[in-house]
Parts: C-alpha cells; sequence; structure tokens
C-alpha cells in the first residue's frame, strides 16, 4: 500500500484498494448525545439495515465545506479506515452529505479510559491487573499505528480518547483527524477552554515551544502516553492544580513533571521503579531521548506475565460489579435489587399506589439509556405496565 502526501493535511490514496463505505444518514436512527470533542459532537446510534448500535462523530460547521477540503477529510478517514488491529476502533464507513459529515464507528459500551479513572463513585476500586492490561493494550494499539508505512500519529492522545469494550478492553480512537480538528476550529464554534486545557496536558513541550523546527514524530505521541500513565498509576488528573491552559505549558517548559513521590504514585504499585523509569523517559523535554512503543512493550509484557489470567478477571469482574451497583439516586434501586421482585406478585400487596410507584422507578432504570441494562425478559405480572403508567402518570 502506497500512501503519500498530495499537499499538507491530505493524503494521497489513490493506490488503496477498497473504497471508504459511504452510509447514508438516513439508516441511522435514534441518535443519542454522548460528548462533544475536538472535532464536533459524539452521538450513539442504531444502524437501521446492520440492526446494531454505532457512534458517529459530526463534524460541526458554521460554514459550508468546501469540495477540496471535503476530499481532504474522505481521504484522511480512508486511511483511518485502514488501521485494523485489535486495540484501534474500528470505523465503518462516513456520512458524507451536505448538511451531515461524520465518520461512523463501533460503539464502546464501557464509555472512556477518563472515566474508569476517575468516576470513583462509579469505579472505587481499579485493581492494579486491569491497570497494566490497559497500559500495555493503549501501547500494543500505538505501536501498532507507529508501525503502519508510512507512520501514522495520533496526535492527540489522551483518556478521553481511549475508550474501553465490554470487557474493558482498550480501543484507541480519534487518532490521524488533524484535518478534522483544524476544520472544526476554523469553521466551527472553535475550543472551549476547558477542552484545550484537557488537550495541553497531554501535549510534548516542542508542540508549543516558540520557533520549534522539528517536525511531528512518533516521539510526541510516547510524551503523552507516560502522563497517561501516570493518570493510570495514580487515578488523579496531571496538573490538577492548573487554572488555566497556558500555566500548564509555562510549568512544563520549565521542566515540570507530575510527582512521583509516594504520595501520588503509592507504594503497593506492581514493578513501580520500572513504571516510573518508562514514564520519566517518556516525558524527557528531549524527543529523541524518549523510548519507542516498542521499548515500551517490552517493559511491560513481564510485568503483565506477573498476573494470572483469573487475577485479570477478577479485576474486571470488580469494576463491572461496581458499575452495576452503582447509586441512582434517591429512591432509586440497583438491577441487582430489582431481581428480587421478579417471583413477586403485585396481589401480595395492599394498596396499589407505594407498588406501583416502586415498579415505576425500577423499569426507568432499566431502560434508562445511558445504564444500558436491559433483562432478557420481563416477569410475567408487568405484562400491565402500560396500564399502570397511563393510569397514574
Amino acid at each position: 500500500v502506497s500512501v503519500t502526501m498530495e499537499h499538507p493535511g491530505c493524503v494521497n490514496i489513490g493506490s488503496l484498494t477498497s473504497a471508504l463505505p459511504v452510509i447514508p444518514y438516513r439508516k441511522l436512527t435514534d441518535l443519542h448525545y454522548i460528548s462533544k470533542g475536538g472535532f464536533g459532537t459524539v452521538f450513539r446510534a442504531q444502524h437501521s439495515d446492520w440492526r446494531t448500535t454505532v457512534a458517529i462523530k459530526c463534524l460541526k460547521l458554521d460554514s459550508p465545506v468546501g469540495e477540496r477540503e471535503r476530499n481532504c477529510l474522505l481521504k484522511e478517514a480512508e486511511v483511518l479506515h485502514k488501521a485494523r488491529f485489535n486495540h484501534i476502533i474500528q470505523i465503518f464507513g462516513v456520512c458524507n452529505e451536505p448538511e451531515f459529515f461524520c465518520i461512523v464507528t463501533e460503539y464502546m459500551t464501557n464509555g472512556s479510559l477518563d472515566e474508569l479513572l476517575h468516576e470513583k463513585s462509579m469505579y472505587p476500586v481499579v485493581a492494579w491487573p486491569l491497570r497494566l492490561r490497559v497500559l500495555y493494550e493503549i501501547a500494543l494499539g500505538v505501536n501498532f499505528l507507529h508501525n503502519m508505512s508510512p507512520p501514522l500519529l495520533h496526535h492527540d492522545l489522551k483518556t478521553q480518547n481511549i475508550l474501553l469494550d465490554g470487557e474493558y478492553h482498550v480501543k484507541i480512537a480519534d487518532f490521524g483527524l488533524s484535518k478534522w480538528r483544524q476544520l472544526s476550529i476554523s469553521k466551527g464554534s472553535g475550543s472551549k477552554p476547558a477542552e484545550m486545557g484537557g488537550t495541553v496536558i497531554y501535549m510534548p513541550p516542542e508542540e508549543y515551544e516558540p520557533n520549534r523546527t522539528r517536525r511531528a514524530d512518533v516521539k510526541q505521541d510516547m510524551y503523552s502516553y507516560a502522563i497517561i500513565m501516570w493518570e493510570v498509576l495514580s487515578r488523579r488528573i496531571p496538573f490538577e492544580d492548573a487554572t488555566n491552559p497556558m500555566q500548564i505549558m509555562f510549568s512544563v517548559l520549565r521542566g515540570t513533571r507530575p510527582d512521583t513521590g509516594l504520595d501520588s504514585l503509592p507504594a503497593d504499585i506492581p514493578s513501580r521503579e520500572t513504571l516510573i523509569n518508562i514514564m520519566t523517559c517518556g516525558w524527557t523535554a528531549n524527543p529523541d531521548e524518549r523510548p519507542s512503543f516498542l521499548n515500551c512493550l517490552k517493559e511491560l509484557e513481564p510485568m503483565l506475565r506477573r498476573f494470572d489470567e483469573i487475577d485479570i478477571l477478577e479485576a474486571v469482574l470488580e469494576v463491572k460489579r461496581s458499575k452495576f451497583k452503582r447509586p441512582l439516586g434517591p429512591g432509586l434501586t440497583t438491577p441487582t435489587n430489582s431481581k428480587r421482585m421478579e417471583g413477586k406478585s403485585l396481589k401480595q400487596h395492599t394498596t396499589p399506589w407505594p407498588v406501583r410507584q416502586q415498579l415505576y422507578l425500577r423499569i426507568r432504570f432499566l431502560f434508562f439509556p445511558g445504564y444500558g441494562y436491559v433483562p432478557a425478559r420481563l416477569p410475567y405480572h408487568l405484562k400491565s405496565l402500560p396500564r399502570i403508567l397511563g393510569e397514574e402518570y
């Protein structure tokens, strides 16, 4: 496969063998807002023909995209479509319509690494075996991108772009979308300060250093990965005391990096000193001194092998239980409790109102889109649910 640069930001993919699938917008139904990112808005949707859930990343524009720019975006998406790997998000195709321009990808049920690390009410414990597997799989995914021909840089690696599937395996997203981000800022509403600050946290100093002459290369992704390593091991936000992005930038240029002492990185971290060494080498100011992802993998592999498969499975099961049992607010129950009512008859209660109130709250949780818990089948006594809800609500 030959991929050459036609002009800055665009890729000549004339020699690629398979065309990028074009997905009609009318096939995408039941859209639900997920988030707003660096190049537009992300929704969850259903593909009416495939009968499956997908994610759509829409480029939100305040002005039309010219033909040259649109072709450039399509070529960039075509290259991403070729990046097929276990730990890379799969791109199904694009919607290429005048008022709706987006990339369609597989949908990840467990959100992002950012949520796993920082939603501590949902995930009070994330065991070391799972954390190390996450770090290993991130390195595997980025190493694959760097070994493409030519190398594909992520250029925006952060915990929000590292997604997690149903078993909490890593899927790297939003890689190689430099042109999409450029157009989102230039033709859209631009980046919010909070979003910019989130990106600056992971940005190497050579990215914003005045008069830099060095071209972007794979060592920039290594700096971002080193910051992510610290975040995964500490479960804290890097530079959390900074009040604005400029403060982070000046601190990094002066050599400040996240704290690697025991207050941030506890003593019980497996292979703690080796991990800290990878981190500190990865975020060094001189890009040439940062290790490759291949060398990083060689260090991480023996660490992961020290855990039995059952250790990792138990760690995954623990976070699944935590998510399953998370608090839902006053009066709401968990799925575990809701199962207790399956064998009970409504006739056992003397007054209907408390029963109907409790029933409504439980069903609202079971079918609420953000929670994703739907029972395989409803118990027989819930057949009267439409009538109950119609009478009382």
